[in-house]
């Protein structure tokens, strides 16, 4: 599912040997080791999240090939992460629903581009998941619920807007269905489908979610849609 919506953004990026770029909320680095591999040993990959251990664990995961950039790990906030006219590609992945200020965070990212460099935004519309296969009152409660845990729920919505309030031109914009019929595939990208997440659902509401979700499965019932959006824009060489 995610493979897809990253697939659709690098497509419209078109990384080119040598570039540079900066991978922020990396995770456990799997775009950061891909660019390193897309952009080579003239490139260079930057790659930067808030959490300690998640930088830790994607520079353990590096497995440092020869004909790839090196890749250089950093714990930094999105919205103050200090580069100014650096990077070639600015590429940031489910981070703006996180932030308590996205426009901050888009704006430091702007800053980071070099002049003709591009910020790609990827986030998800949580208002727009869809989940089919479990009591419908109760799969509305839940999603509801879920909503209102997440600091910007419609972040992939705006992302368009957030790179041009930041003074980027030539902005383009995708959006790529996300459907899975599996529970697995889909819990492992929507946490509220998890139940190793399981605080995440009212207590009153959690047995019958879960084994709700789990029977679906079994019956061939289940479905999740959800709407995750691609936005791309240019940092103007004069500002």
């Amino acid at each position: 599912m995610i493979r897809a919506v990253r697939a659709t953004a690098v497509g419209m990026l078109s990384v080119a040997s040598g570039s540079r770029v900066l991978d922020v909320g990396c995770g456990l680095g799997e775009m950061s080791r891909a660019f390193a591999s897309m952009v080579g040993p003239a490139g260079s990959v930057n790659a930067v999240d808030l959490n300690p251990a998640m930088v830790a664990a994607a520079r353990d995961r590096d497995p440092a090939m020869p004909a790839d950039a090196a890749v250089k790990y950093e714990v930094a906030d999105v919205a103050s992460l200090g580069y100014r006219d650096e990077f070639d590609v600015v590429w940031c992945e489910r981070v703006l629903q996180h932030v308590p200020d996205p426009a901050a965070a888009a704006g430091s990212l702007a800053r980071a581009a070099a002049p003709g460099g591009r910020v790609c935004l990827l986030d998800v519309d949580w208002g727009a998941l869809v989940v089919d296969g479990v009591d419908e009152a109760l799969t509305a409660r839940v999603l509801e619920a879920f909503q209102l845990k997440v600091r910007q729920p419609a972040a992939g919505r705006t992302l368009r807007r957030r790179l041009v309030e930041a003074g980027l031109v030539d902005p383009v914009v995708r959006s790529v269905h996300a459907v899975s019929t599996g529970l697995a595939d889909a819990a492992s990208v929507i946490p509220v489908l998890d139940r190793r997440q399981a605080a995440l659902v009212a207590e009153d509401d959690r047995d019958a979610w879960f084994d709700g979700l789990a029977l679906a499965d079994m019956r061939g019932h289940f479905l999740m849609a959800m709407p995750v959006y691609v936005a791309v824009a240019t940092r103007p060489f004069q500002d």
